[in-house]
């Protein structure tokens, strides 16, 4: 496309502002919360419980979300990364309520659980970069109704103020169509230059002389109104301090900017800004007595990522698997779906445009334990863009061995009780005998059993011991009394330890010339030649140090421990 010839602007004056979060990455922050956990929404105002939005807040990557949880129990991004996962169909959850009793003035939301549709985001996960920002945008250009856009709502990370939403429910505003007026600036801004700051005036300008009915049509339409109202009549500025209204009409000259202007900069510290599409700068507005605020959205850039997704090239992610078990994945746009298979499998070192990853041994095993059919290997091989290294393949191999040892079952309970209840059917997930059984969501089970009167207990055993059943309680389980008693009769042995240290050399050569030093110092020690090593304990470490020194006189000796 041709440029706009848009006047670019010197910025060393403004509050230039940038987005410092991600709105991709914390999305699947917030879905891998509630993912793994029951989480109960508030039965007024139906949000995010306090606590939940506490842990959220220092998840998620806005450094000011804790404190604002803190203070008010919500977040402002925190909130918005809940209604993008409601957009986008991840979640459900009640959101009509009901109203309890005659005198509710609002409606409730009791029992309002968050329930995943796990088919819908899996799907979401499996598309390439492209596909999930394309949905991602659409999702939030798709939202609106007349008395909710850029005219009347500040955007999450915007600061400008708003018209008066007074009777945005007639006139012209109704039919709007603000998703094809959103999709319309983002096709005129892939004109700009990327990196280059442009001045908010001059993009006004140049829609007001070639695209002067992209907002309002030439021949708008009026919902409960008529054309005598014109084409502004849901616009109306105000005093400061005054309540009393100043109409904008289309005689107006600078009826344009008034409104069409003031939606540009509202729009830009909207969607473009949220997504990271675009940074802004901000100056005083242009006529302080009125509001909104008029061209206080002084400049914009337009940013490479905006322009890789819309000319359809945002790359897949880059996947690396290096020899010391690292995994790198390099991405400009947050590689949710490759983090979604890898990061069960590793922990995470570094995260940037290059993430870094290490395979984790428990972390391996313990999935492995739990599903017998996944193949560690053939995901390593599916992601990576080149061969993975043989050592990082035969040592999976060999984590495979240790996996067949033990089932690991994360985030269940352990039921004991009755074998024929039957409400605890739909929980269990193996049977261990006829009184006890393996249960998901204990939590949810324990109000059930709690709601029957069945006088249930549960116990929540540290990571470090287990707890004590209280007494009366009937269990197949010892009780405290018992391992006393038991801990009484227990023989004390002592066991020997003896430390040993092996040096490995890095070459024949070196492995003999030290061998010699340790023979002219009458040591006798253990060394294997076959792997060039030395084994000792603290008693020959005198000889050691004084065949070492030996050595310096040659080489330059620096020790690297290894783990093994």
């Amino acid at each position: 496309m041709s440029e706009m010839n848009l006047k670019q602007i010197d910025i060393n004056k403004l509050k230039v502002f940038s987005s410092h979060c991600d709105l991709r990455k914390d999305l699947h922050i917030f879905m891998n919360y509630v993912g793994n956990r029951d989480v109960k929404r508030s039965t007024r105002g139906n949000s995010l419980p306090k606590m939940d939005a506490k842990r959220l807040a220092k998840l998620i990557s806005d450094p000011l979300a804790p404190e604002e949880v803190e203070d008010s129990g919500y977040s402002n991004w925190l909130d918005y990364i809940d209604d993008t996962a409601l957009k986008l169909g991840f979640v459900s959850y009640d959101t009509e309520g009901e109203y309890l009793g005659y005198t509710s003035s609002e409606p409730s939301y009791p029992d309002n659980y968050i329930e995943i549709d796990e088919r819908k985001y899996n799907n979401f996960l499996n598309m390439t970069l492209q596909d999930q920002e394309k949905l991602l945008l659409n999702s939030l250009i798709d939202e609106y109704t007349s008395c909710d856009n850029e005219f009347f709502d500040t955007g999450v990370m915007g600061t400008l103020d708003t018209f008066s939403s007074s009777g945005c429910a007639i006139g012209v505003l109704p039919s709007l169509n603000f998703a094809k007026i959103r999709n319309f600036l983002l096709k005129i801004m892939q004109r700009c230059q990327s990196g280059v700051w442009y001045s908010t005036a001059s993009f006004v300008r140049y829609l007001k002389a070639e695209h002067p009915f992209f907002l309002i049509p030439e021949k708008p339409r009026y919902k409960h109104s008529n054309r005598f109202s014109g084409r502004y009549g849901n616009f109306n500025e105000s005093k400061n301090g005054q309540y009393q209204d100043i109409e904008i009409t289309a005689k107006d000259s600078n009826a344009f900017e008034r409104v069409e202007g003031r939606y540009v900069e509202r729009f830009l510290e909207g969607i473009p800004l949220a997504l990271g599409y675009v940074d802004v700068g901000y100056g005083k507005s242009e006529c302080k007595e009125r509001k909104p605020s008029l061209n206080a959205l002084k400049a914009f850039k337009v940013n490479e990522c905006f322009f890789c997704f819309m000319e359809g090239n945002i790359p897949e992610p880059k996947v690396t698997v290096q020899p010391n078990f690292e995994i790198h994945v390099e991405s400009e746009f947050y590689p949710a779906g490759v983090l979604a298979g890898l990061n069960p499998l590793t922990d995470t070192i570094s995260e940037n445009t290059v993430t870094i990853l290490k395979l984790n041994k428990r972390k391996v095993t313990a999935r492995l334990a739990n599903d017998e059919s996944l193949n560690v290997i053939a995901i390593l091989r599916n992601f990576s863009d080149s061969n993975v290294p043989q050592n990082v393949l035969t040592e999976l191999e060999e984590w495979v061995g240790h996996s067949e040892v033990f089932t690991l079952y994360h985030g269940f309970g352990l039921l004991e009780g009755n074998p024929t209840l039957e409400m605890a059917n739909n929980f269990t997930v193996k049977n261990i005998s006829p009184a006890l059984r393996i249960i998901k969501n204990p939590k949810k089970l324990f109000g059930k059993l709690e709601e029957a009167k069945l006088v249930p207990i549960i116990v929540k055993h540290s990571d470090k011991a287990f707890r004590s059943l209280p007494d009366g309680v009937k269990s197949r389980f010892p009780q405290k009394s018992d391992t006393l008693v038991r801990r009484k009769k227990k023989k004390t042995v002592t066991l020997k330890r003896k430390t040993v240290i092996t040096l490995y050399f890095p070459d024949k050569m070196v492995f003999e010339k030290c061998s010699k030093a340790l023979i002219q110092e009458r040591c006798n020690i253990e060394m294997d030649r076959k792997n060039k090593s030395i084994s000792y304990s603290g008693e020959e470490q005198k000889q050691i140090n004084s065949a070492l020194k030996t050595l310096k006189k040659e080489y330059v000796i620096k020790m690297k421990d290894i783990d093994w």
